[in-house]
């Protein structure tokens, strides 16, 4: 414990300022903190140039505070470390808020530090002023009110401890964002050769050098329920199905643990594009990836109703599978490492508190009916000879095909960020098992199509090449995207399928309604996305042809930003997958 001290000898406001965020920036780089993602503003200048100045952590700036949360979500759903946040004061922290919601809902840690007006400005109608007290609601995990600062050892302690908190806050048992939110008062900040020092340098390292724990994400489980664990076993005819899932033990260690559960329970595996199940297919598993199409037909299906469902994550997109599990008399489990309800079917379901690693190993080999499994891959293969087969012969530029060709030519280990809407459906349906290890990403919390290009750009970031899909609605609306492209170290592809509107909404019954239909759902924009790629400075290429396509997405590059965009109609789309639906 610190020693209690008298209060320094009185300084200037700017250095106090100075001080506070100097070691606010320094304790969350020592607890592990590696980027810093800021915006232009006054007020949040103490802590902004307390990033820029400390070699601990890096410092990004991006003018959009909308697309910066974005970029910052990237960043922290590929490295699962928390990445800060810094605004200025006023409806700049608002913009943030579907980024949050994202994080909140996806278990995605974040550090959001607002800057704000003293309490003597608030509620006296001062400029750039709004009430930012729990400004995200229930999205975030934690919610501080900073106080004013102060240069002594008790207040800096203070500050330390707080932010040791927010940090485990963010990071252990239920990942998420926490809001700090950081009141300064006028002069805001001084130069470091005008810095006075406020504090002794041997007592500001005491402050600072008890933080030794880096904030890597951590769950903590207690021990698998052994009595659900005897009632999950006892059962020869189950089904694992595994959703949306971005495992912080890595690709490799999670698909590991899914394929021990399915062999030591004889179950066969039905994998959601959004895990890593897909690309890292090895001897043995037995992965299903077709069930959209064969769950279609009750003839082919009849003799595979599981007695037992073990879902491990979200469920998976797909209404037909959904709408197969609600038909089911089947016993359910429901296995999470988060405190969250994953069942939007409201089945009578076991919840299971745990990850599938301890899982793994908690689960005994069973006997098991060599049977159940060989029906299940038998139709899956049959499927899936059925649909390459119609995939090869489509000559014509059709969105769907893009995904299968992704899953057949991308390089080994690529990261993939897949747009909501049509792009992750046509990678659920068509997007073909194999062992290429990339790495699948997406805003699937709440389904936005908003910050899509910005949180691809952060999971490019530093990271491994990168391929977006994504279609022009959601390129478009997040255009601005485009500016942070001088702080990407690394590479990113951007495919874009242009339709000319929202492809989606043809899919819909709303698509019957004309005239209202074009203008009010479809939307088309009509932009020319060539010119807006020059007017950013961003590589341009478009794509005529199949071949066209597997050249360029077999040699991705090493840095940089190029959009390549393929022109299709959707509602030559929408009649090309339905025909596939039908005939396989």
């Amino acid at each position: 414990m610190l020693p209690v001290t008298t209060p320094f000898d009185a300084v200037s406001c700017s250095s106090v300022n100075s001080a506070w965020g100097a070691l606010t920036i320094e304790v969350l780089g020592r607890l592990g903190v590696e980027t810093v993602i800021t915006s232009p503003g006054a007020r949040s200048a103490p802590l902004t140039l307390a990033a820029a100045r400390n070699a601990r952590v890096e410092a990004l700036s991006i003018l959009d505070e909308r697309s910066a949360a974005f970029f910052a979500l990237g960043i922290a759903k590929r490295t699962h470390r928390p990445v800060a946040l810094i605004s200025t004061s006023g409806t700049a922290a608002a913009n943030y808020l579907p980024a949050v919601i994202e994080a909140s809902l996806s278990g995605t840690p974040l550090i959001i530090m607002t800057a704000d007006r003293p309490p003597e400005l608030r509620n006296c109608s001062s400029g750039q002023t709004i009430d930012q007290s729990k400004l995200f609601g229930i999205y975030v995990r934690h919610y501080a009110e900073l106080a004013l600062p102060e240069a002594n050892v008790q207040m800096l302690s203070y500050l330390r401890q707080t932010l040791v908190h927010c940090v485990n806050q963010s990071t252990i048992n239920n990942p998420g964002p926490v809001h700090l939110n950081f009141p300064f008062r006028e002069p805001l900040f001084c130069p470091p050769k005008d810095i006075i020092p406020v504090i002794d340098t041997a007592k500001l390292e005491a402050v600072s050098t008890i933080i030794t724990r880096p904030c890597d994400s951590v769950v903590i489980n207690g021990a698998i329920d052994q009595i659900a664990l005897e009632r999950l076993s006892s059962h020869s005819k189950g089904v694992l199905i595994v959703g949306a899932n971005n495992p912080s033990c890595g690709d490799d260690v999670f698909a590991n643990a899914v394929n021990l559960i399915s062999q030591k329970l004889g179950w066969p595996i039905i994998a959601d594009i959004l895990n890593p199940l897909r690309n890292h297919s090895i001897e043995n598993h037995i992965v299903i990836t077709h069930y959209d199409t064969f769950l279609r037909n009750k003839e082919d299906i009849s003799a595979l109703e599981p007695t037992a469902i073990l879902q491990i994550g979200t469920l998976p997109t797909s209404k037909v599978l959904n709408n197969w599990l609600e038909s089911l008399d089947a016993v359910t489990f429901l296995l999470t490492s988060r405190p969250i309800n994953t069942d939007p079917l409201h089945r009578l379901a076991t919840p299971i508190y745990g990850d599938v690693c301890e899982l793994s190993q908690a689960i005994e080999q069973q006997s098991i009916i060599p049977d159940w499994s060989t029906q299940w891959f038998a139709l899956e293969e049959q499927t899936a000879t059925k649909i390459d087969s119609q995939m090869y012969a489509i000559e014509a530029l059709f969105e769907g095909k893009v995904s299968w060709l992704l899953s057949r030519f991308l390089p080994a280990g690529t990261s993939v960020f897949l747009a909501n809407s049509m792009s992750i459906r046509y990678a659920e349906y068509l997007w073909s098992a194999g062992t290429s290890a990339c790495s699948i990403f997406c805003n699937r919390g709440a389904n936005g199509i908003d910050g899509t290009l910005s949180t691809a750009i952060g999971v490019a970031h530093r990271g491994k090449p990168t391929v977006l899909l994504i279609g022009d609605l959601a390129f478009l609306h997040d255009i601005n995207g485009l500016l942070s492209m001088n702080s990407l170290e690394g590479s990113l592809s951007i495919i874009v399928i242009n339709n000319n509107g929202g492809g989606i909404f043809e899919h819909l019954p709303v698509a019957n309604e004309e005239p209202s239909f074009e203008q009010y759902f479809a939307t088309p924009q009509n932009a020319d996305i060539s010119k807006l790629c020059a007017s950013y400075g961003a590589e341009y290429a478009s794509i005529h042809d199949w071949d066209q396509l597997i050249r360029t997405i077999s040699n991705l590059p090493q840095s940089g930003i190029r959009v390549i965009e393929i022109i299709t109609d959707r509602k030559a789309d929408l009649h090309t997958l339905s025909t596939l639906k039908t005939t396989t």
